[in-house]
């Protein structure tokens, strides 16, 4: 039964650059992954589905009517019937998780009246609600968090906190229909495994979009956004992506199968035709012999044969053509992003990077890959940009940096939501920062929330203003390479998909001159489609500088295979035997 349907759904971008076109389908009422390459227009249809965008053209509606409009709140878009967690989770850091949850105006009427207020408004506040308390706290400790967070701050928490309480938050809406768009981005796989628990026990139609592999063998039915065609599956991820290899080996089978058939047709046409030649040249000789009248109706009635058999040839090759171009349109031929990753030529031995925490030190030298892993809240991000002497958040206060990123989207110092100890002892991360040590100064790092993008800029703006000095045609070029071409240079930063925004951002580090000898990531999975973070991963293993990822993917970091893997902890640093 369909929970959501889209009927010949298109939305265009203010430039006029097309997003969705003509797209069809439904979503059950189970779970379902939404998959696509960067780009395909999954976030799009989530925030079209949600009521934060109006379709150009087309209809969405659930089974009780069109969707409407998600009112304009601090609080997560949600109307009566869909609720959507984007990606990009942006909240004000002011606001308390009972409001973040809904349940803040309830909950402080039912605090009043107890606290002797006997006003008509207080008990119009609570209506029926009397153990909202009880129904909040119970459904943050479902999520693994505290009951006392109610009435904390979502700028008090971690990134992985704040999106737990988010969808915490969904939850207890309890709307219909649910969307969430790269729910486990910056959580540590404690926080994964809770958001996977929840998905489990979800009531109410559930659409997920992921690279998650783990949450996405979660899902019932798996549905597809490829070139503005929308398909769905029954089963979940891996089950999908089996009997799609074995659809596009079919699909190649057909192909070379059709393009025999079309050589046949040829090679028995040039035949044909030879075969009539020779026809010809007989009843040629063989008319000399015979009276004009005999001669003229032999020479028509070849003639017709010849036209018969030529026609039939025709139909046949026409057959074969089009066979071979249906068999075509079913082999996908998507582009491929290509990470061309500059030779810093580092030597083996050259030293780029001491890491350490006041106890133990590591050095990294060469074109070596190193992990940074750790629990949210550890303060992975905060250790980062210190290293880099970026601006990190106040030691011991809720109160971040203006220059800083808020708290929720990303890897927070822990310390916007812990006190220090009694002995005013500074947290790890600090305690690592001061112990370790850059031993080159040509670092291109790449943050998880690709800030320092003008959204107002177009994204070839946005590398002319990192490489002035290279021509208009080679930024063209390497933005072609991160399959940013055509009129798409000159949309504004904006309107770009997270994979989009995370291809001009390297892509900006990558002109880079001289090329960097050490890359710093952070969780730059995040904003990837599967095969996209492939492509990366394989990258990094050939590159010829030095590497430090921060990562919660698992699988990517295993793939990686990285030489040495540091954890960092509330009491430091620790090597990690993968």
């Amino acid at each position: 039964m369909p929970a959501l349907t889209f009927d010949h759904v298109s939305f265009s971008w203010p430039d006029g650059s097309v997003a969705l076109e003509n797209v069809s389908g439904t979503f059950s009422t189970g779970r379902t992954g939404l998959v696509g390459r960067n780009g395909s227009g999954k976030s799009t249809l989530l925030k079209l589905a949600a009521g934060l965008l109006a379709p150009s053209n087309g209809r969405i509606h659930t089974d009780d009517g069109e969707v409407a409009p998600a009112p304009g709140s601090a609080r997560l878009p949600v109307n009566d019937r869909v609720a959507l967690l984007p990606q990009n989770l942006t909240l004000d850091t002011g606001m308390r998780v009972a409001e973040l949850l809904g349940v803040a105006r309830a909950l402080d009427a039912v605090r009043a009246i107890a606290d002797g207020d006997a006003s008509p408004q207080r008990f119009d506040e609570v209506g029926d609600d009397w153990d909202v308390e009880a129904r909040a706290v119970a459904a943050l400790a479902e999520s693994g968090l505290e009951p006392r967070m109610l009435d904390r701050t979502v700028g008090a928490l971690s990134g992985g906190e704040a999106m737990l309480a988010a969808l915490t938050g969904i939850r207890l809406a309890g709307t219909p229909v649910t969307l969430l768009d790269e729910p486990t981005n910056n959580l540590d796989r404690e926080a994964r495994h809770r958001v996977h628990d929840m998905v489990r026990s979800w009531r109410g139609a559930l659409v997920v979009v992921s690279h998650d592999l783990e949450l996405l063998e979660l899902m019932d039915e798996t549905a597809e956004l490829h070139e503005h065609m929308f398909t769905t599956f029954g089963g979940p991820y891996s089950a999908w992506r089996e009997a799609l290899e074995a659809e596009q080996e079919n699909a190649a089978q057909a192909v070379a199968d059709a393009k025999k058939a079309m050589a046949k047709e040829k090679r028995q046409r040039i035949e044909l035709e030879t075969k009539i030649a020779r026809r010809n040249r007989a009843g040629k000789k063989k008319a000399e012999t015979l009276p004009p009248i005999v001669a003229n109706a032999y020479k028509r009635r070849a003639e017709e044969s010849a036209g018969r058999l030529r026609i039939e040839a025709r139909e046949k090759e026409g057959s074969a053509a089009a066979a071979l171009d249906a068999a075509d349109r079913r082999v996908r031929n998507d582009d491929s992003i290509v990470f061309d990753l500059p030779d810093p030529h580092v030597a083996a031995g050259r030293r780029i990077l001491t890491l350490g925490d006041g106890e133990r030190e590591w050095i990294v030298q060469g074109p070596e890959r190193v992990a940074l892993v750790g629990p949210n809240g550890a303060g992975k991000t905060s250790l980062l940009r210190a290293l880099l002497d970026l601006p990190t958040h106040k030691y011991g206060t809720s109160e971040p940096d203006p220059q800083e990123p808020t708290p929720h989207d990303g890897d927070p110092d822990p310390n916007c939501r812990t006190h220090a100890s009694d002995d005013d002892e500074p947290p790890a991360w600090r305690r690592c920062a001061e112990a370790s040590e850059l031993h080159t100064d040509r670092v291109a790092f790449l943050p998880q929330r690709l800030d320092g993008l003008d959204d107002a800029a177009s994204a070839i703006e946005v590398v002319q203003r990192a490489a002035p000095h290279v021509p208009d045609r080679e930024l063209r070029n390497r933005l072609a390479r991160f399959l940013i071409r055509g009129d798409a240079v000159h949309r504004p930063i904006g309107s770009l998909s997270g994979g989009e925004r995370f291809r001009v951002a390297i892509a900006r580090l990558l002109l880079a001159d001289p090329p960097p000898q050490l890359l710093v990531l952070d969780e730059p999975t995040n904003n990837l489609d599967i095969d996209t973070a492939q492509h990366l991963r394989e990258a990094l293993g050939a590159y010829r500088g030095a590497v430090l990822i921060v990562s919660h993917d698992q699988p990517f970091l295993t793939d990686l295979a990285p030489d040495l893997t540091l954890e960092l902890r509330r009491d430091g640093l620790t090597e990690r035997p993968e």
